[in-house]
């Protein structure tokens, strides 16, 4: 796996947890929905039993407590290996585009550099980071 590939799925962690956490929030506003059904006796949009809801409710959110955790230990991963980065605006470069999620151009303009003059940077910064070994046998997995 390249640098660049490593830190671009560090980019998606943030996306990736709220997606996951949306589709709790989806599942828990059915849930409540059919709970309400229930207690005031008003009919409900679905022939379905809310208990089952509830259950799924319950093992989607295992689901996606366990992945957020795993998306985190990447982030880490990847804040440790931008941090090793010795130059400070190389590692600035990588923070604000990979960690901060900024566009090239916000990058640009929060350092106050031609958008041209941060690419030439970024892939500098690219050339010094190191994927941590753990990262290149998970992928490999």
């Amino acid at each position: 796996m390249t640098a660049k590939e490593f830190l671009r799925r560090a980019r998606a962690v943030d996306r990736r947890v709220d997606e996951a956490q949306e589709r709790v929030e989806r599942l828990r506003a059915r849930l409540e929905a059919g709970r309400m059904s229930s207690v005031t006796g008003m009919p409900r949009g679905g022939s379905g039993d809310w208990t089952q809801t509830a259950d799924r409710l319950i093992e989607l959110e295992q689901a996606v407590n366990e992945r957020t955790r795993e998306l985190v230990r990447w982030k880490l991963a990847a804040i440790d290996a931008i941090r090793a980065v010795e130059e400070p605006r190389l590692a600035e470069v990588l923070e604000l585009y990979y960690i901060d999620g900024f566009t090239w151009d916000q990058v640009a303009q929060r350092m106050g550099l031609d958008l041209r003059w941060v690419y030439r940077l970024h892939g500098r910064a690219l050339t010094m980071v190191r994927v941590p070994e753990e990262v290149e046998k998970h992928d490999k997995a």
